[in-house]
């Protein structure tokens, strides 16, 4: 199966972040794949068996038990690999943004002996994966949006489940590890 490990979003938050993709794909700057599920990817696994699942889930619970609640903020926007070359539009983060590299980091090191380290890990949330552009003045323009969408508190992390399907992933929560109040 196919896995990653996630911060998910509160839905008042998906409900902004939902909202700001409608007014950009309003403005047909981009012909892309709009992302509808909401949330930021600490480590992206790939396929992973139960054995492996469970292994992952001992270091979760261990990270979780030591890591304290924090604020993260969404904020500005941006692209991958560049703003010169975009494969993928995503929204970025604010406040919280050191405490969340800094989860991530952990979780990186207590898994570098099965799985390979995020080269440039950038906190991010994808909006949208890119198949043209369509007017660059326009895209120039978008990522000049420095723009806070909210703060929310971040009390746990979720292992899930991607299943790809022709009409997009689908994501299943496997676990939910709740991080210190």
């Amino acid at each position: 199966m196919r896995a990653f490990i996630a911060i998910d979003l509160p839905d008042e938050l998906k409900k902004k972040i939902s909202n700001f993709q409608n007014e950009l794909q309003k403005q047909d700057f981009v012909a892309a794949n709009w992302t509808s599920d909401y949330h930021l990817t600490l480590k992206f696994f790939g396929d992973i068996d139960e054995r492996k699942e469970k292994e992952i889930a001992t270091i979760l619970v261990d990270i979780a038990s030591k890591t304290k609640c924090f604020e993260l903020e969404l904020k500005g926007v941006g692209a991958f690999p560049s703003q010169d070359y975009v494969r993928v539009l995503w929204m970025g983060a604010g406040y919280g943004d050191d405490e969340a590299k800094f989860l991530q980091k952990e979780i990186d090191e207590a898994l570098e002996e099965d799985f390979e380290r995020e080269a440039n890990y950038a906190n991010h949330l994808t909006l949208a994966r890119i198949k043209a552009v369509k007017d660059k003045l326009k895209l120039k323009k978008f990522f000049e949006n420095k723009q806070s969408f909210g703060k929310f508190k971040v009390s746990s992390i979720k292992l899930i489940k991607s299943t790809l399907t022709k009409s997009g992933p689908v994501y299943e929560t496997l676990k939910e590890f709740y991080l210190l109040q």
